[in-house]
């Protein structure tokens, strides 16, 4: 069945299910981060054991996550965006019941976390691909920043559902639950994405060794994939270890999780949109983003150098750096719809995304190793400032705005 691209309901369905997609993704994702101080209790981790076994438990997703992207997204322009959605789902879900019923073992839980990586790292480029053929370029950014907003709603409902139940019950069962979400889901994102059949002749996919090479050979996009993985390493970093800092560092009592970093991602959440809305308007992409990394940068260094034990000046710095921070994403995105050849949208995203957050995987690693040798979360947390300065200035230098993406 043909179905027109000026609809404007098609639209809105299709962002719609793309985004609830991505929430519960991302609630399968983050679960771990509520679940951590948790799972310390239970296995009897001292401060170092947090730090550095609680940062592998929290990185090695990103392991996983990256080889995905790389390496399976270029089926999404094979088989199509929604039959890999559909793939994905169903075993990320699979995945979180692995992690409920073995937990308890740290290697299965590993395993588990690395399992969901790699289930998942199909999901943003197979979105991507979806709102690439839909919307025109005009459009792709503010297209893009409501299924990237996903993160942030996502980080909000996580411990918003999941702290509840973990207290109530345990944290095994909270995984069981995050799993159940993907199989609810499933039947819509079947009935309701559309994208075009296999045989079209836009749609015709390159080789994949010859994609790569063609993109990598981009200064270009070499420069959008520096930038692009340095703004994960921070994300990642800062996300994955925000509950634990604010119970250990800050003294957030743990029945007080469900809610206390929700302004922090609420602030992702508006810089998305803000971002998204100046750069389709003003069409100056790369403005936007050297502007996030340098905001960003600033209140990082803040964070880390006053040391806070308030709450309230912990969330609301949290909330500047989010902000901020988020603003680069949806412009990345936008960047690969508007400049790379359709047929090529779904590969890219995905060569994009694997090395980006295969990259992120850096943040909380380093966080929780600095912090398992110093038992300082500030030197931590600062890294990730000297690493938004190395990201804003490679993609300064090796992206030029009047170029091809693809040159």
């Amino acid at each position: 069945m043909s179905i027109s691209r000026s609809s404007a309901r098609m639209k809105l369905i299709i962002l719609t299910t793309l985004f609830f997609t991505a929430v519960v993704g991302y609630i399968a994702r983050m679960s771990i981060s509520v679940a951590l101080k948790f799972i310390a209790i239970d296995y009897g981790w001292d401060t170092s054991q947090l730090g550095n076994l609680g940062g592998v438990l929290l990185g090695i997703f990103l392991v996983g996550y990256g080889i995905s992207n790389i390496f399976l997204s270029p089926f999404i322009d094979k088989w199509g965006a929604r039959n890999v959605l559909l793939i994905s789902m169903i075993s990320w879900s699979l995945t979180l019941f692995l992690a409920g019923a073995l937990g308890y073992l740290y290697s299965v839980l590993l395993l588990s976390r690395f399992l969901l990586g790699l289930t998942q790292g199909v999901l943003f480029p197979s979105a991507n691909k979806v709102t690439a053929y839909w919307f025109s370029e005009r459009e792709s950014a503010r297209a893009s920043s409501v299924f990237l907003s996903s993160a942030t709603v996502g980080n909000v409902l996580t411990p918003l559902l999941l702290t509840p139940l973990i207290i109530s019950v345990s944290w095994n069962f909270a995984f069981y639950f995050a799993g159940l979400l993907g199989f609810v889901l499933a039947p819509f994102v079947a009935m309701y994405i559309k994208t075009p059949l296999r045989g079209d002749k836009e749609e015709r996919a390159l080789k994949t060794s010859s994609l790569f090479r063609t993109l990598l050979t981009s200064r270009n996009f070499v420069g959008v994939l520096t930038g692009y993985s340095a703004g994960a390493i921070i994300w990642w970093g800062l996300a994955m270890w925000l509950p634990t800092y604010l119970m250990d560092a800050v003294g957030v009592p743990a029945k007080q999780m469900s809610y206390a970093p929700t302004l922090p991602y609420l602030g992702g959440l508006l810089g998305l949109f803000v971002a998204s809305w100046i750069s389709d308007v003003t069409g100056r992409r790369k403005s936007v983003v050297v502007a996030s990394f340098s905001l960003s940068t600033l209140f990082i260094i803040i964070l880390a150098l006053i040391n806070t034990s308030s709450w309230l000046v912990a969330d609301l710095l949290f909330f500047l750096i989010f902000f901020t921070a988020d603003m680069m994403t949806p412009v990345f995105f936008a960047l690969l719809q508007a400049r790379v050849p359709r047929e090529m949208v779904g590969s890219a995203t995905g060569l994009m995304n694997g090395v980006g957050n295969g990259m992120g995987v850096i943040g909380p690693v380093l966080i929780g190793a600095i912090y398992g040798a110093t038992h300082s979360y500030g030197l931590g947390i600062l890294s990730m400032g000297f690493i938004a300065m190395f990201g804003v200035a490679m993609f300064h230098i090796l992206y030029k705005e009047k170029r091809r993406l693809l040159a």
